[in-house]
């Protein structure tokens, strides 16, 4: 992913600013709440969502809405991405009205559900779908706050999940959990066909006995059918000689 610009719209600290991204490495150098964090979370938001983050933690304070638009290219392809949040009398959430994906310069809009699993797709980042689910990935390669990475590196614990996480580790352990079930599942069905089926040999013995047996006594029948044919042949030309002479 090449990114290429940000635009931020009552996002934390930034009341309307557009950041473009030259090629190459982008070096982001300012005081501490300058809003450096900010534009990481604001890209974070635009691909994924508030599964990381709590929406009311990007709006503006005394922001009634606000919105990102990320532009980026993935081998060759241009995308933009637009996500709005809106505040409420009780929580900040996603605006479903302004939550578009552009490919080539062609909109769709989408749920926004939809666009992060859209998003995966184009990066081709194997992880959880669900709109509420944390972007490991992104937080743990690309992005990790401050806090966070304090307490990966403080606990050893807490560094060791971080790390099974973000290559996805639970998810082979429980294939392997998967498959080894499946195999011993696998083991005892063959047990009881085995058991089964262990006289196979002997029936196929007997079957093949019954079948000679039949074809014998088929050629007997052919043979007493054909004697039955020549006796009534010998009974009519008697009859027919007696005809004759009486």
């Amino acid at each position: 992913m090449i990114l290429e610009s940000i635009e931020l719209e009552n996002i934390r600290s930034y009341q309307k600013q557009k950041i473009e991204f030259p090629k190459g490495i982008t070096l982001f150098e300012g005081d501490i709440g300058s809003g450096k964090s900010s534009i990481l979370m604001g890209i974070e938001f635009a691909l994924f969502g508030t599964g990381s983050q709590k929406g009311d933690s990007l709006l503006s304070k005394n922001s009634k809405d606000g919105s990102i638009t990320l532009c980026f290219s993935v081998d060759g392809t241009d995308y933009e991405i637009r996500r709005g949040l809106k505040r409420t009398p009780t929580s900040v959430n996603q605006n479903s009205k302004e939550c578009n994906l552009k490919i080539d310069g062609e909109n769709y809009p989408l749920a926004a559900s939809e666009l992060k699993q859209e998003v995966l797709k184009i990066l081709k980042f194997n992880e959880p779908a669900a709109g509420n689910a944390q972007s490991r990935i992104f937080r743990y390669a690309v992005f990790t706050p401050q806090r966070e990475m304090s307490e990966i590196l403080m606990d050893a614990e807490k560094r060791l999940e971080t790390i099974r996480r973000a290559f996805g580790v639970e998810d082979y352990k429980k294939a392997i959990e998967n498959a080894t079930r499946i195999s011993s599942l696998i083991k005892t069905r063959s047990a009881i066909l085995q058991e089964r089926f262990r006289n196979v040999p002997e029936l196929q013995s007997s079957l093949d006995e019954l079948k000679q047996e039949t074809d014998k006594q088929k050629k007997i029948i052919d043979s007493s059918s054909i004697q039955k044919n020549q006796i009534d042949k010998k009974i009519r030309e008697i009859v027919n000689l007696k005809d004759k002479l009486f």
